[in-house]
């Protein structure tokens, strides 16, 4: 089983008690910490209603399946379970939670094109990206909720970067992060700074490389 690098996004979530949407489901039933954090911040519950249009439009797409139905369910169910877990962690509730909701809308656009249907400025790919001197492909999923983040696999590796300002171009970066394996923080700093086609690109205390998108085949 590959361990996934999570990194820790440094943003002010939870802080928005007058909230611009509602999340996809009735907070006056939340009972999980998990539940009550998302009914608690606008960017959580921009994040939520972000993964359940993902989520409904992979479950009645027309190239839906009994089967694949089925997976979808039971995987959302297990997704939930996790993001509910998420206090168990004894680290910051909002930022497991964000990062539970990032992977989730990476995991869904991944699997079922019919996600990916009817795009709109919430969330967009995932986009193929290969980088001179750095062999594996990134797959980037762009989140662009109440607070803007990056979701980059590659390699058996998956972290979440927050947007911040910038000069040009759109700057996600992040210098704490923590593994799943050792539970330690560290301050190591990542990189994905994108210009049009090209972006910048640096891992967990690797260098930077330069990037290309590449034409999804």
């Amino acid at each position: 089983m590959k361990i996934y690098t999570i990194l820790i996004l440094i943003v002010t979530l939870g802080s928005g008690i007058c909230r611009a949407a509602e999340p996809s489901f009735d907070c006056a039933r939340a009972g999980a910490e998990a539940e009550v954090a998302v009914c608690s911040s606008n960017a959580l519950a921009d994040l939520d209603l972000e993964m359940a249009r993902l989520y409904m439009l992979a479950l009645n797409g027309p190239h839906a399946t009994d089967e694949s139905r089925r997976y979808l369910k039971a995987t959302q169910r297990g997704w939930i379970k996790g993001r509910n877990e998420c206090w168990k962690t004894g680290r910051d509730l909002a930022l497991c939670v964000a990062n539970s909701y990032a992977f989730r809308i990476h995991e869904i656009r991944d699997l079922y094109a019919d996600a990916r249907r009817e795009d709109n400025e919430k969330s967009s790919g995932s986009f193929p990206y290969r980088c001179e001197g750095f062999e594996p492909t990134i797959g980037a999923v762009f989140i662009n909720t109440v607070e803007p983040l990056v979701s980059l696999k590659w390699a058996g590796n998956w972290i979440i970067l927050p947007r911040v300002p910038s000069g040009s171009g759109a700057k996600y970066t992040s210098d704490y992060w923590n593994t799943l394996a050792s539970g330690g923080y560290s301050g190591i700093n990542a990189l994905f700074w994108i210009h049009g086609e090209e972006a910048v690109f640096a891992p967990p205390g690797g260098p930077e490389f330069t990037c290309m998108r590449d034409e999804i085949g």
